[in-house]
């Protein structure tokens, strides 16, 4: 009966992180489609305080986005950011915390190249709503001032530019057949 109870409560947490996971990267994907379609008051609505108060309040923050959205600016056929769910945190209370990957597709220097960055997302209503902090637009040193609350087990991974080419070339490298070693013959013609 005890086991019944285990499996039974396994089973309701498992669903619990799926649907906190779900809604953590619907608001996540507003944000991004914020940023997307540069409506600024969107987006800040859906970023912590925290990080506002960092920039000296909704104006200011408002024009640090911009001036980050338009250090790569976007080219008419690039789409949003893809996302997915890096790590998902409960500290025991009604406040949850996450990490979300970015992945974008866009062209700096005329090169191709894939930018993977993050958010951290915090709820404090169990999962409900959520707000965020974009990474890529602050340094991950200043996260904790910009963050304070933030759980001190998240782990932010740090972000990556890949160019498309050297991708390739990496890929290529390793898809090659390693040579085979090189048998010793004798004067006889005869293989050792």
């Amino acid at each position: 009966m005890c086991l019944f109870f285990l499996c039974l409560f396994s089973m309701l947490r498992a669903q619990d992180t799926t649907t906190l996971t779900n809604n953590a990267l619907r608001f996540a994907d507003s944000l991004m489609k914020a940023s997307y379609v540069e409506d600024w008051n969107t987006y800040s609505a859906l970023t912590n305080y925290s990080a506002i108060k960092y920039y000296g309040g909704p104006e200011s923050f408002k024009e640090h986005a911009k001036m980050v959205y338009y250090r790569i600016e976007r080219k008419e056929d690039e789409k949003r950011e893809k996302l997915r769910m890096v790590q998902l945190m409960n500290d025991g209370t009604d406040q949850w915390q996450c990490v979300i990957e970015k992945e974008r597709n866009t062209y700096v220097d005329s090169r191709k190249v894939k930018l993977i960055a993050y958010i951290i997302g915090q709820s404090m209503d169990n999962g409900e709503n959520w707000k965020f902090v974009d990474i890529a637009h602050n340094s991950t040193e200043n996260i904790i001032f910009i963050m304070p609350a933030l759980f001190s087990k998240i782990a932010v991974p740090p972000g990556k530019m890949l160019y498309e080419d050297e991708m390739l070339a990496a890929q290529q490298q390793q898809a090659a057949p390693a040579p085979k070693p090189k048998t010793k013959t004798n004067t006889t013609g005869k293989k050792k």
